[in-house]
């Protein structure tokens, strides 16, 4: 049994390293969408609660430690990879901001990127989801563009599910190129 473990990690680790590889790379050459949940809250488990208001962290899931660390790392693995970021746009949300504060310093609000799993909010899927590929569909660099945001509004832009804090990369038609995972 021992055997067949270490035969599998061997067979899947190089797979995660090139495709953690390939990512930054893609990153390197600039032009590309990152979409990035926002990192780990406390607790992380159960929505936002029912009296949520999208100006009082109080009422929100927010980072904990585990999240604000996660955070960091993310901003680490930028540097170390020399990634060029043209801007940084996040959710409304204080897990977002948190995330983009303590992974890249500034950061933009861009609201079409809050949550609209609850509708009770001001949330319109279908406007925040058009008025999202408007802008990447005008937004010209050769640098990347980091989108800091919510599993739902990834998932409506992208078709992909991603954990907390994980980063998918698109091209500007939305075309998934690659994920990387930050735990």
């Amino acid at each position: 049994m021992k055997k067949l473990l270490i035969l599998l990690l061997f067979f899947i680790t190089p797979f995660n390293l090139s495709a953690n590889e390939k990512g930054w790379n893609l990153l390197q050459e600039g032009g590309k969408i990152v979409w990035i949940r926002h990192s780990i809250t406390s607790p992380s488990c159960c929505g936002d609660p029912d009296n949520l208001k999208i100006n009082d962290r109080s009422t929100q899931r927010n980072l904990g430690k585990e999240g604000i660390e996660q955070s960091k790392r993310i901003g680490q693995l930028f540097k170390k990879n020399n990634i060029q970021i043209d801007q940084v746009l996040t959710s409304q949300f204080e897990r977002c901001r948190d995330t983009a504060k303590y992974a890249f310093g500034d950061y933009k609000d861009f609201p079409p990127l809050n949550s609209f799993f609850r509708q009770g909010i001001g949330a319109d899927a279908t406007r925040q989801l058009k008025d999202i590929k408007s802008f990447i569909k005008d937004w010209k660099s050769t640098k990347n563009l980091i989108l800091v945001t919510h599993q739902v509004v990834i998932s409506g832009s992208v078709n992909e599910t991603v954990s907390s804090g994980e980063m998918v990369i698109t091209d500007k038609n939305l075309k998934v190129l690659a994920r990387i995972p930050t735990l």
